[in-house]
């Protein structure tokens, strides 16, 4: 949900939408809509960051250039690497817990952010692999509501 909401309300389903964007934009190195849904000051603590906080989207920035970098796809070539479709990522049981302001029990929304944990599914077959290969993890996600927008404002994956 890129475009703002002129009510400033929010669903959880709002919040679950938002978020598959992103994991979308991620998996198909679409910068221009993960800047989008993120905050500029984003915060989080991953893997690729070794368990330490990172500050801003520059850190993310990164893997979206070096993925798409001439020499890293020439290097997938070579290695027989190239996926034989899209990579997938998607929620398996996504959870909804809206935070400040009006809350309330039933996902409507009326809170200031909205925080979603879910175990992450990455799917990807390459060529040469004896079969599709799914790799899991655990995600938690802020979304802030910023003026009307839904913004991912932290996350934290292990």
């Amino acid at each position: 949900m890129s475009s703002k909401n002129q009510s400033g309300v929010f669903t959880n389903l709002d919040v679950i939408e938002s978020n598959q964007r992103l994991l979308n934009a991620i998996a198909s190195g679409d910068f221009a809509t993960y800047q989008d849904l993120t905050a500029s000051d984003i915060t989080a603590i991953e893997p690729e960051s070794k368990g330490y906080p990172v500050h801003g989207v520059h850190f993310h920035k990164y893997y979206f250039d070096l993925y798409a970098h001439p020499k890293m796809i020439k290097r997938s070539q070579l290695e027989n690497q190239q996926p034989i479709i899209t990579n997938v990522i998607s929620m398996s049981n996504p959870h909804v817990r809206w935070l400040g302001g009006g809350c309330c029990s039933d996902g409507c929304g009326e809170g200031t952010a909205a925080v979603i944990s879910y175990v992450r599914l990455d799917q990807t077959m390459c060529e040469g692999d004896d079969g599709p290969v799914t790799k899991t993890m655990s995600e938690t996600r802020v979304w802030e509501n910023r003026d009307g927008k839904l913004i991912n404002v932290h996350f934290h994956k292990s």
